[in-house]
């Protein structure tokens, strides 16, 4: 008799998933954001490394929740409200930015010189000049060459001229700094009986006033209006220059608003042409 077969049993045994070996593959994407952070951490020390002291400053600030503007303005730097362009502030440097006076008169510069890019054509960036001192932050509107502010030998203003007044005024609008204007000429004299270039300053300076009136600003912060002529050129060496041709805005600390004479008229350097943020300032 046949041996009676048995049944075939057939065990299946199921391999749950584990995590293959120790943690299976998961360490690896922990590893790579390891590797992913260190690349980042020594690109950022890379970086650190090989930009200036004041880049880093500036990067820094960038940071930092400050503004000196108030109402609609007001906001953090950095942030598009409060700074200029965006409305920021930039740190000194040791050329070819800002330089001199105290943190809150640097960072004022640098939030007006970001406003005055954000609404300047950019071919008449470089004839503004933006210069923080200790007593406050001077605001230089210069001509240049084949691009005149003023008609010449008279205080009427020329396309240019409005364009960058409007600029600036918009850029000083929400501060609360009292405000001293001045008109410069170049050495070059005028002819006219009776009209030199005292005169010719100080038609200009009040014309500057009139605009900014025009755009905004407080009658009651400007303090004063006055005339220098051809006694304070930007170019020292050349008295004629068209740069020095200029009116300009002084925002008084506001700790010395009441301190208006003795300002200190610190020798300016011959700017470069604005770009990236870079504004020629007060050595």
């Amino acid at each position: 008799m046949e041996k009676e077969q048995q049944p075939i049993i057939i065990i299946k045994r199921i391999k749950k998933a584990g995590h293959g070996g120790h943690h299976g593959g998961a360490w690896k994407v922990a590893y790579a954001d390891f590797v992913t952070a260190m690349m980042a951490f020594f690109l950022v020390m890379w970086l650190v490394s090989v930009v200036s002291i004041d880049t880093r400053k500036a990067i820094a600030e960038y940071f930092r929740s400050f503004s000196v503007f108030e109402g609609s303005k007001a906001g953090g730097i950095g942030v598009k409200v409060g700074v200029a362009g965006g409305d920021i502030v930039q740190l000194e440097k040791e050329s070819g930015s800002i330089k001199g006076g105290s943190d809150i008169q640097i960072r004022l510069a640098y939030e007006i010189g970001r406003i005055v890019e954000a609404n300047l054509k950019k071919e008449h960036m470089d004839q503004v000049l933006i210069n923080a001192t200790d007593k406050g932050v001077r605001i230089e509107m210069v001509e240049k060459t084949g691009s005149p502010m003023f008609e010449s030998g008279k205080a009427g203003l020329l396309a240019v001229g409005a364009d960058i007044i409007k600029a600036v005024s918009e850029s000083i609008k929400n501060t609360t700094n009292d405000i001293i204007i001045e008109g410069h000429t170049d050495a070059h004299h005028y002819q006219k009986e009776g009209y030199t270039n005292w005169e010719l300053a100080a038609d200009r300076a009040n014309a500057l006033r009139r605009e900014l009136i025009n755009y905004g600003i407080d009658a009651s912060r400007i303090k004063q209006v006055a005339s220098f002529a051809d006694n304070l050129p930007i170019k020292k060496d050349d008295p004629y220059a068209a740069i020095n041709r200029r009116v300009s805005i002084f925002l008084l600390d506001k700790k010395k608003d009441k301190v208006i004479e003795g300002l200190e008229h610190k020798e300016i350097v011959p700017p470069d042409i604005i770009t990236n943020s870079q504004i020629p300032i007060t050595k």
